[in-house]
Order: structure tokens, then C-alpha cells, then sequence
């Protein structure tokens, strides 16, 4: 065989193996991308939609605005600490147990009958507990 036949057989060979690692690569991007957009689906929260994976603001209440983000799994989360004030003129909480004062938006926790009690501040200096630990060894 000449030189130049063997040249261009492998050259031929060259390409084909490229081609197909080429491809290969390609049809991983391929399942890759795929596999996103078929197992994210976007959040629906308050009346807003949110695409999946992404950071939004929304109303908590009419003083209270809240940073959220959208997970992969369509469930919009916001953590409380993440929450800031957009009105000037809030009163603060007094801690039923201490006294102390709270500002608004912030949280703060007590125990009350073998419960620990996890609250949020408002604005006009009301508090909500809706979260409620059993205290281990209480009676």
C-alpha cells in the first residue's frame, strides 16, 4: 500500500473517532439540558409565577416585603430572614417573658408550658407563634 493511502486511512479513522466523541459529548449536553427542564417545573406563590430556579421579591404584608427563591422542585421558599421593612413607622414587640423589646420583622422563641414557642414581630407590634417545639424533658 502507498504512503498516501495509508495517510488518508488514517486520517479517516482520526475523524471518525473525533466525530463520534464529538457526538457523544453532545448528546450528554443534550440529556443534560433535557433532564433540567423536564424535572424543574416554576413556582407559583401569592398569585405570582416564578421560573424555577430564581430569586424574587413578593408582599408578605402591607409593611413587609420578602426575598424568595424558586427551587428546581416548584416549591418557593422564603426564610424570614430575609425579610425587610418597607413602611418607616413600626412599633416594636415586648417579649412576654423578658420584656425586652423586639423590632419589627424579627423573630424571637420563649418557653411556655413544656412548648417552645418560635414568633415573628409585625410592624404594628402584634406577634404570631406558629411554631411550636415539645420541650424533652418536661412534664
Amino acid at each position: 500500500m502507498s504512503a498516501l493511502f495509508l495517510s488518508l486511512l488514517m486520517l479517516f479513522v482520526c475523524m471518525w473517532v473525533f466525530f463520534h466523541q464529538v457526538l457523544r459529548c453532545l448528546m450528554t449536553m443534550l440529556t443534560i439540558v433535557v433532564a433540567t427542564q423536564t424535572t424543574c417545573r416554576n413556582c407559583s406563590y401569592k398569585g405570582g409565577n416564578y421560573l424555577y430556579l430564581s430569586s424574587f421579591e413578593a408582599e408578605f404584608d402591607e409593611c413587609t416585603r420578602e426575598v424568595c427563591y424558586c427551587k428546581c422542585n416548584g416549591t418557593a421558599v422564603c426564610p424570614p430572614e430575609r425579610r425587610y421593612s418597607i413602611c418607616t413607622n413600626c412599633v416594636k414587640c415586648t417579649h412576654p417573658i423578658t420584656g425586652q423589646l423586639i423590632n419589627a420583622y424579627s423573630t424571637f422563641s420563649f418557653e411556655n408550658h413544656c412548648f417552645r414557642l418560635s414568633c415573628l414581630c409585625y410592624c404594628d407590634g402584634t406577634y404570631v407563634c406558629p411554631g411550636a417545639t415539645k420541650l424533652v424533658d418536661c412534664d
